[in-house]
């Protein structure tokens, strides 16, 4: 926290205990919850990296499918774009966990994580490149999956070295991609808020 000319700015989501002295006199004690709200979604508070990177899957708290750390990066990096963006980030962030919840034992298995690793770039494809062949806006204007997220979401060692073993489970099979004129229904949000 920090006060300069009475203002107080919180510098990071805390809960705070505040109480004003004048000479003598003590007021009462008041406590803040202090959270960080992008586009009106209460984000989860900053995890303790160490804590958060102790395990494959992180820390959770709102238990929404992506990890705290992500999920707030994805908000950061995404706020001043068009909503659809922070959609297909969290779509991405969810598919990615899937890669490190379970141990990776089977091509099928993997493939299923694929597919749906595979919708996420879809939905993403559709608003980027095809949604103008019908008669739709294209909405996102700054890539989002491949590279960017990626790396964050597998910010670790081990994050890294189960990703690098699904990927070479997955090599050696040839895969295909979904219809463009369908690529829209893979989008697991409801896209008709974007309508225009």
């Amino acid at each position: 926290m920090q006060i300069a000319d009475h203002i107080l700015t919180a510098k990071k989501d805390t809960n705070v205990t505040l109480q004003a002295k004048v000479g003598n006199i003590l007021s009462n004690t008041i406590t803040l919850n202090i959270t960080w709200v992008v586009n009106g979604h209460v984000l989860p508070p900053e995890p303790d990296k160490a804590l958060n990177d102790s395990t494959l899957l992180g820390i959770d708290t709102n238990d929404n499918g992506v990890r705290d750390d992500v999920e707030r990066w994805i908000y950061q990096n995404y706020k001043d774009k068009h909503p659809i963006h922070v959609d297909i980030g969290m779509q991405m962030g969810r598919a990615s966990k899937k890669i490190l919840e379970k141990p990776l034992k089977n091509i099928n298995q993997v493939k299923i994580i694929h597919n749906i690793e595979t919708n996420a770039m879809a939905c993403e494809a559709y608003y980027k490149v095809y949604a103008k062949y019908f008669n739709e806006p294209l909405l996102v204007t700054k890539d989002i999956g491949v590279g960017n997220l990626e790396y964050i979401y597998f910010n670790t060692l081990e994050r890294r070295r189960i990703y690098k073993e699904y990927a070479q489970l997955l090599s050696g099979y040839t895969y295909s991609t979904p219809k463009i004129d369908t690529s829209k229904f893979l989008c697991d949000f409801n896209t008709t808020k974007y309508k225009k």
